[in-house]
């Protein structure tokens, strides 16, 4: 693997952030969609773009190498909808996505999809990462990766380029929700960031 390769996804998801900001500043009739993706574009470009220049001075090899030396193993889909609440205890279902990675990837996907359910609440945050670290104490470097992964707006980039590879005759009124909330909890994200791991952009 590449020594870390989050530098080159996120060099593409900005990429492809732009690609989309092109397109839709040529069309001449604009979506609800549309004009919701240019209102909260440079905000969320801002985030985007602020991630890439944090990389670069960033060291992150030996979480890499870690995980690579150790073959870790991650889940690759953990999320609420792949966890079962049994009489014996949980159990998680649908490893398709199983492959050989950082093992904080699945603990920032799972903790990613909770606070955006959630609004970025920080007691909760705060109390899932102290559960985490009481069985498997977080390194310094793992509050790093943690940290990248969640500044950088994820669904953002995600809906809109949803959005560019998909029929726009019709966007379906889900997707709006999607972004406009993105945008919204930027407030509620940046907060978070401050109190739980000392970040302000």
């Amino acid at each position: 693997r590449e020594e870390n390769p989050v530098i080159k996804e996120y060099a593409r998801h900005n990429r492809e952030l732009r690609k989309v900001r092109e397109f839709v500043c040529r069309r001449s009739v604009k979506s609800p969609f549309e004009i919701a993706f240019l209102k909260g574009y440079d905000q969320m470009y801002f985030w985007a773009d602020r991630v890439l220049k944090i990389l670069e001075n960033m060291d992150l090899d030996s979480v890499f190498k870690e995980a690579e030396a150790e073959n870790h193993m991650v889940h690759g889909d953990y999320n609420y909808h792949n966890l079962l609440v049994c009489q014996e205890g949980m159990a998680v279902t649908g490893f398709e996505h199983a492959h050989r990675d950082v093992q904080m990837e699945d603990l920032y996907y799972f903790l990613r999809k909770v606070l955006e359910k959630s609004g970025w609440k920080i007691r909760l945050g705060d109390g899932m990462l102290n559960a985490y670290s009481a069985i498997h104490p977080l390194t310094e470097g793992e509050m790093e990766y943690l940290k990248i992964r969640l500044i950088y707006p994820e669904k953002f980039w995600k809906t809109a380029n949803s959005y560019y590879c998909t029929n726009k005759a019709w966007i379906s009124v889900k997707n709006i929700e999607k972004l406009q909330t993105a945008i919204r909890q930027t407030e509620e994200k940046k907060m978070f960031l401050k109190e739980v791991f000392g970040f302000e952009l």
